[in-house]
C-alpha cells in the first residue's frame, strides 16, 4: 500500500461519512462558522507542523520509502504528509462539530472565572514542554518523544491558558472529540507501519510498543494533535470562547466591547 492509498482508505471515507452526517441533521453549530474554524486550524496545522516534520525526516527519526510516495517532496517531507495534516484536521474537526451543542450566553462566563484552572493547566503543559526539552538533551532513544512534547505542549498551554475551564465544562465534547480520532488513527498507523509505508527509526525511539506493535511515540503524537484540533475548535466556536476573545481584543485596544458600542 502506498501513502496515497493510505490517505484514500483511512482518511477520506470517515470524512465523507462525517460530511453526510452533518448534512442529514440540523446544524448545532452554523456550518459557515464550523467550516471557517476547521480551515483556520488546517492552515495553522500546516504552518506549525511543517518545520518540525521536516526536521524529523531530515534527522532520520522518521523515514518514508520513496516507492511508497508520489515522489514529490516539499523540503524533506513527501507531499502526502502535508495532505495528512489537512485531512486529519478536517476529520477531527467534523467529528467535534457533530459533538458540539450551542452553549449558554457568553456573559455567563466572566473573564476572571476559572483563572486558577487556566494558570494550572497552562503551567502543567509548559512543564511538559520543558520535559520534552530535557528529553532532547538526554539519550538518543528519547529524541522522538522529546520532539513531540516540546513541539505540541506550548500551543496546548496557550489554549489552556485561554480557556481551560471552558474546555473542562464541555468534557463530554472534548474527551470523545480527541479520544475517538486518536484511537482510530493509532489503529490506522499500526497498519501503516506494519505495511512499511513509513518507519520509526529504532535508535531515536524508546521502543516501547502498545498492543499491536504501535510505538508509544506515535500514540502520543495522535493524542496531542487531536487535542490541539479539539481544544482549538471548541474555543473558537462556543460563545464563551468568542466572548473572551472579544473582551481580550477590546482590552488591548483600550476599551470594553460595551464602551465601544456606546
Amino acid at each position: 500500500m502506498t501513502y496515497g492509498a493510505f490517505l484514500g482508505l483511512f482518511l477520506l471515507p470517515p470524512i465523507a461519512v462525517l460530511l453526510a452526517a452533518h448534512l442529514r441533521r440540523p446544524a448545532t453549530v452554523p456550518r459557515r462558522e464550523l467550516a471557517g474554524g476547521i480551515a483556520l486550524l488546517a492552515v495553522v496545522a500546516v504552518a506549525y507542523t511543517t518545520p518540525w516534520d521536516n526536521y524529523l525526516v531530515a534527522s532520520g527519526a522518521w523515514t518514508y520509502p520513496e516507492e511508497r510516495t508520489w515522489g514529490i517532496r516539499l523540503g524533506w517531507v513527501p507531499l502526502e504528509e502535508y495532505c495528512f495534516f489537512v485531512l486529519q484536521t478536517v476529520m477531527t474537526g467534523l467529528w467535534v462539530g457533530l459533538l458540539l451543542r450551542r452553549p449558554g450566553p457568553a456573559g455567563s462566563n466572566p473573564a476572571g472565572s476559572g483563572a486558577g484552572l487556566r494558570w494550572t493547566g497552562a503551567g502543567a503543559l509548559l512543564a511538559v514542554a520543558l520535559g520534552g526539552g530535557v528529553a532532547l538533551a538526554g539519550p538518543e532513544s528519547l529524541q522522538y518523544l522529546g520532539l513531540i512534547l516540546a513541539w505540541a505542549a506550548p500551543p496546548l498551554a496557550l489554549q489552556a491558558g485561554f480557556g481551560a475551564e471552558i474546555l473542562a465544562r464541555r468534557w463530554r465534547v472534548v474527551l470523545p472529540g480527541f479520544g475517538v480520532p486518536t484511537l482510530y488513527l493509532a489503529a490506522a498507523d499500526t497498519i501503516a507501519i506494519r505495511d512499511g509505508i513509513w518507519h520509526i527509526t529504532e535508535a531515536t525511539s524508546t521502543e516501547i510498543f502498545l498492543p499491536g506493535g504501535l510505538p508509544v511515540e506515535e500514540f502520543v503524537f495522535f493524542l496531542v494533535t487531536n487535542m490541539l484540533v479539539t481544544w482549538g475548535l471548541t474555543l473558537l466556536l462556543v460563545s464563551e470562547g468568542r466572548g473572551r476573545a472579544r473582551a481580550m481584543l477590546a482590552g488591548m485596544r483600550g476599551g470594553s466591547p460595551e464602551a465601544r458600542g456606546a
